[in-house]
């Protein structure tokens, strides 16, 4: 078989048990809906070359893609469950700063302990070297998925307004952490099958001194050595991770005005708390605050501060 055509194998911990102590059971729980799925792109260009496989987990095809990384299905063979894996994509291999925000977002995620974020199991390396992240298969629909299959924007409210109070509760948590998400949008909250709501991909995520007024005024001068953060980074309290005055991380149509200016080092809290108040606008009448016919039109209505409504209207 090809390389992506993965046999089933023995886990290699279960067969030592197996070995020592004679058969051990491998229980599997039914989940019919999932057996029936299959990887949207099982031959992905960004599977790994070398056995297909990384650590105990087998790999079985690509579900999603970002701009950092690609997700893949996995099976974690020694427990008997999917898993999500995000691999690094292969042009960022030898890329330091994005193998450093990889490197953060599992961190920073794994030590985020709340029901409204993605349990991280472990941080590996593929046999070709790059390095993934393995971590809880959610099954459901992103919000973005499930608004734009609304007919109207009407329809169904009280339910994505429940959604919607969930997000803030985990953004509650996160911010009480000194942490902030800095992308936060429907396509980024998964709405899984069973009603589980989970703010996804923290791969702009960043621990923040304090917040508020006094972060910005920390911003403005030379930074003094400060308290043990509660989340903390292998880079915490590393000037480096302060961008250039210019650069725009983030999705435009939930952005911020100072995100969209460039400022980054001196968002807070105030930035995620826009982003949920663009996600409860876009709930509420089925747009984002700020809509256009290209990029750069958004880009200057969020700099701008400059919203519309549904019909197209500035909004004073």
């Amino acid at each position: 078989p090809s390389v992506h055509q993965h046999r089933p194998r023995p886990s290699g911990i279960l067969s030592a048990v197996d070995k020592a102590m004679g058969p051990v059971p491998r229980v599997l729980l039914r989940d019919e809906a999932w057996e029936r799925a299959r990887p949207a792109l099982p031959c992905s260009e960004d599977m790994p070359t070398s056995a297909g496989d990384a650590g105990r987990y087998q790999l079985l095809g690509e579900i999603a893609r970002g701009g950092m990384g690609v997700v893949l299905k996995g099976r974690d063979v020694d427990v008997g469950r999917d898993v999500a894996v995000k691999v690094l994509l292969e042009r960022h291999r030898d890329h330091p700063e994005m193998v450093r925000r990889f490197v953060e977002e599992a961190q920073i995620a794994g030590q985020l302990q709340h029901p409204g974020i993605v349990p991280i199991y472990e941080l590996g390396r593929l046999p070709d070297a790059r390095l993934y992240i393995a971590m809880k298969l959610i099954r459901g629909r992103t919000l973005a998925a499930l608004l734009e299959d609304r007919a109207d924007a009407g329809e169904d409210r009280p339910r994505y307004l429940a959604v919607f109070e969930q997000v803030c509760q985990t953004m509650a948590y996160a911010h009480s952490c000194g942490v902030i998400h800095r992308d936060l949008k429907p396509s980024n909250v998964m709405v899984g099958s069973f009603g589980e709501v989970q703010v996804m991909d923290w791969g702009l995520a960043k621990v923040i001194d304090s917040g508020g007024v006094a972060d910005e005024q920390r911003s403005r001068r030379s930074r003094v050595e400060a308290d043990a953060d509660p989340v903390r980074t292998l880079r915490s309290g590393s000037t480096a991770d302060e961008s250039r005055a210019g650069s725009v991380l983030g999705t435009p149509s939930y952005m911020a005005p100072e995100q969209a200016r460039g400022l980054l080092d001196t968002l807070d809290e105030r930035a995620d708390v826009f982003g949920l108040g663009a996600i409860l606008c876009e709930i509420l009448t089925g747009l984002p605050p700020y809509t256009g016919p290209n990029g750069n039109e958004v880009y200057g209505k969020a700099a701008r501060a400059d919203p519309v409504d549904q019909f197209g209207e500035e909004v004073d």
